[in-house]
């Protein structure tokens, strides 16, 4: 097939339109040579220029936009190796590298703002500074800029929270602001394992000089819970604490007044909820207020079956590699029934049997169940032993685990 360049294709097209309304045209009447038909060819070639002049001005818009992002991200993707990159803010990335030393890069510059950058934390709500390791120090760099905003100097550094980030120099723990300078000098002893000196809904968790108690501090650095408990854990609710005192556990509120009070219990806050695992392995479910909604959940019930004593025989059949046709092979065993009761899943994973109707049999005290029988059933203790319980929940006999040699 010849091959058509474009000059050759436009002029043609535009001798072919010329004919068309030259036609068009005399139909009516007009002559090339007449007042009124030189008056239309203007106005058409006035009218035609500015449309192609607008159409190539749009093309050649288009074109260099489209030209300038695939030189950006083919340029960001050569640098940095996207699928390695952490995405910060627009334009912003943090590229990891396995040999510690990774860099922050502004895609749209092309700029490595921040080089040998260990690992990033970023902030909790609408903070911008970034806490960064070089891999022997811990600063703060800006989420918009990538540039550093404090440097490197602290032996341990907390995300920014609330507009405050904890940081830890010689043992003792501070509080910055944004410009770095110390805004709550308190010199906290610094405990190891903590989770981090963070503020949650105006309040953060401080340590005992002795290192074994837990307490609050608010944002002006006054004690507002002492260190008197074994734990304190936020939620996912800034108005919402969890105490742990010996096995006791409470909720707290934002005035620290009690939602729950200290009972023996595993306590989980989580989806406008309060779960309560009791010593018993039941589920309790309260409302953040502290209201009870239920005083037994479960999170599963399922069927039990048990092999019959009759024997049936079925036949199967199997190939091998060699590609030869396929032979029967007959073999036994025992149909299936179903028990009559079923086993229920509650608490930390624990099991116990419930009648069809919902009938609470045994509590979840077993870590498993099998039945045996139609109404006689092999139950797991919590210390890995065998007992065999009845349909009515009564252990009948024990089997002692062996000891594998």
């Amino acid at each position: 097939m010849k091959k058509v360049s474009a000059k050759v294709f436009f002029t043609v097209l535009w001798r072919g339109v010329c004919q068309v309304l030259g036609w068009f045209f005399g139909l009516f009447g007009y002559k090339r040579d007449g007042k009124f038909a030189k008056c239309v060819w203007g106005l058409f070639a006035t009218s035609a220029s500015l449309i192609t002049a607008t159409v190539a001005l749009v093309i050649v818009c288009v074109v260099a936009e489209n030209v300038h992002e695939r030189y950006i991200r083919g340029h960001h993707c050569d640098v940095v190796d996207c699928h390695h990159s952490e995405y910060i803010s627009r334009n912003i990335f943090f590229h990891n590298t396995e040999d510690g030393k990774g860099y922050i890069y502004n895609s749209q510059t092309g700029e490595k703002t921040l080089k040998h950058v260990a690992w990033i934390a970023q902030p909790l709500g609408g903070d911008s500074l970034i806490c960064f390791s070089n891999g022997k120090k811990r600063g703060y760099f800006s989420k918009y800029t990538g540039k550093v905003v404090v440097e490197p100097k602290y032996d341990h550094a907390w995300i920014f929270s609330e507009g405050l980030a904890s940081i830890e120099e010689n043992g003792v723990v501070n509080f910055i602001d944004g410009t770095g300078k110390v805004a709550l000098n308190l010199e906290l002893p610094y405990c190891n394992g903590m989770d981090g000196y963070v503020f949650h809904g105006g309040y953060c968790i401080i340590c005992s000089d002795a290192l074994d108690a837990f307490g609050l501090i608010d944002k002006t650095g006054k004690t507002v819970l002492p260190c008197l408990y074994d734990n304190i854990k936020t939620t996912d609710y800034p108005d919402r604490w969890i105490l742990r005192k010996g096995k006791e556990m409470a909720v707290v509120n934002k005035e620290l007044q009690p939602v729950m009070p200290f009972m023996e219990c595993n306590i989980y806050v989580y989806d406008g909820m309060i779960d309560v695992i009791m010593p018993d392995h039941t589920i309790r479910k309260y409302n953040l207020q502290g209201e009870l909604i239920n005083d037994f959940y479960m999170t599963d019930v399922y069927m039990l079956e048990y092999d019959k004593e009759e024997i049936l025989y079925r036949s199967q059949k199997t190939s091998n590699d060699d590609n030869e046709s396929p032979t029967s092979v007959v073999e036994a065993y025992h149909p299936k029934a179903t028990a009559r009761l079923r086993a229920y899943v509650a608490g930390d994973s624990r099991m116990g049997l419930i009648t069809a109707e919902g009938h609470i049999v045994t509590m979840p005290n077993y870590q498993g169940i099998e039945a045996l029988e139609h109404d006689l059933y092999l139950c797991t203790t919590e210390c890995g032993e065998k007992v065999i319980v009845t349909g009515k929940g009564e252990i009948v006999k024990q089997v002692i685990r062996k000891t594998e040699i």
